[in-house]
């Protein structure tokens, strides 16, 4: 994300060529994601980011009172990968995950949450403190007042998500499903080759 998100604030005048270079030194010497040290140096606000992110992108841009759970995706992924990535699936609409991304431009994420759920991600930006804030309410308990008004107002049962505290990866055999129906469709094997391997077997 560094480079490319870097050249892109440059080149809409959000930093400038000489922050920049301070927030890739501070990278290189702590670590840590790029945006959240732009953020720590002061050079962009956290929504700043995710608004400039959404627009160039072409995606929504979420903030806290849209970052409301479908009971049913709640439990697609572990906690831990979203904590992880810094990502929160937001719906589920056919075979299409909405995913809530503090960094959209990470390819990698994507690549593994579409293993994961077997679903196709389509992406939308949010700033780090409201994603980290949705992810504390649903899956660790911790009051949001805004996301509880936010439900109220859609008529969703405060608490529908914490019976799924830990979250839970999908599971081996959705995984292999999803995978197998994949390779049919990409005609990489035929279904009557998959059932006279399974025979053999």
């Amino acid at each position: 994300m560094s480079s490319k998100l870097g050249e892109m604030l440059v080149s809409q005048k959000v930093i400038t060529q000489g922050q920049l270079v301070q927030a890739l030194d501070t990278q290189k010497q702590i670590g840590g994601r790029f945006g959240a040290i732009l953020v720590k140096l002061g050079h962009v606000s956290e929504e700043q980011l995710a608004s400039f992110l959404g627009a160039q992108l072409k995606i929504p841009v979420l903030k806290i009172k849209d970052l409301v759970l479908q009971p049913a995706v709640s439990a697609l992924l572990d906690v831990e990968v979203l904590q992880k990535y810094q990502v929160l699936p937001i719906r589920k609409t056919g075979e299409t995950l909405l995913v809530a991304a503090v960094d959209p431009l990470d390819l990698d994420f994507v690549d593994e949450l579409q293993f994961l759920t077997g679903l196709r991600i389509e992406l939308a930006s949010a700033s780090r403190t409201d994603v980290v804030k949705a992810i504390d309410y649903y899956f660790n308990g911790k009051p949001c007042p805004e996301i509880r008004e936010a439900e109220k107002a859609r008529g969703i049962a405060s608490g529908q998500h914490q019976a799924v505290a830990a979250g839970t990866r999908a599971s081996p055999q959705a995984v292999v499903q999803s995978l197998v129906e994949l390779l049919i469709e990409k005609k990489l094997i035929t279904r009557e080759e998959l059932l006279s391997k399974v025979s053999k077997n």
